[in-house]
């Protein structure tokens, strides 16, 4: 018979299960044949005897059904948790802050057998030996490098724009600043990879092309960075912002 521990007392050793049929049935500890001690919600198999339960067994992988007991009322209904919610729902900020961040850690720019993220760009192989080489086709790389420490704006920026909604501060000029910094950044990934293809010369440069692509880490990043912009200037909002119905 299958069922689930009501509940142990862990001093006297006594128990009570109800079974999938509705009827209770009592047990001690002498019956309990699990490693370790019951728990309330547990599911078991067990045989019955005279109303009591006897050779009881948890059941595999329902070590964490009494976890199905707990009440999560009070943490739904904490300030923290309302907070979190309406930083979520509320506004756009916050949700197109976190896309950015996790763009960022996504693929940037991909080349074969190597891909790497926005904060990866400058481990690029053979980017600092191009990039010093002399003539005029590392040139431009030798310019880009300099700036690639410009990409660490976008998350910078976009843990300002939460850090903002979590203090209630005013949200427009962090979202926008996070917004032109992600687009910078998305700049900075096309003009490596051009860099990379002038640097190759006008016959290898088609080869070189197809071999380097934009990875999904950028296109989100620009996708959450002109999110961002249009949700500074007031143009988009969030979807699932409540709105006040109109007085009468």
């Amino acid at each position: 018979m299958k069922g689930r521990i009501l509940g142990f007392n862990e001093a006297d050793g006594t128990g009570a299960i109800t079974a999938d049929d509705g009827s209770r049935h009592r047990f001690t500890r002498t019956d309990w044949r699990g490693d370790k001690s019951p728990v309330a919600g547990l599911q078991v198999d067990f045989e019955t005897m005279d109303g009591a339960a006897r050779d009881i067994y948890p059941l595999r992988g329902s070590a964490v059904s009494g976890l199905q007991n707990i009440d999560l009322s009070a943490i739904a209904a904490s300030p923290g948790a309302g907070r979190i919610g309406s930083l979520l729902t509320q506004s756009l900020a916050t949700p197109l802050a976190l896309v950015v961040l996790a763009a960022c850690f996504m693929s940037a720019l991909s080349i074969p057998m190597l891909s790497v993220s926005l904060f990866g760009l400058g481990d690029l192989p053979g980017l600092g030996a191009a990039a010093v080489a002399p003539g005029a086709r590392g040139s431009s790389l030798a310019t880009i490098q300099p700036l690639l420490v410009l990409r660490f704006a976008a998350p910078i920026a976009a843990l300002w724009v939460i850090w903002a909604a979590w203090a209630a501060k005013d949200l427009r000029v962090p979202m926008l600043v996070a917004g032109g910094s992600g687009i910078l950044a998305v700049v900075l990934v096309f003009a490596l990879k051009q860099a990379a293809i002038s640097m190759a010369g006008p016959y290898a440069g088609a080869a070189v092309s197809a071999m380097i692509s934009i990875g999904i880490g950028t296109w989100l990043l620009l996708l959450a960075s002109a999110g961002l912009i249009a949700a500074g200037l007031g143009i988009v909002r969030n979807p699932l912002a409540k709105t006040e119905a109109p007085s009468a």
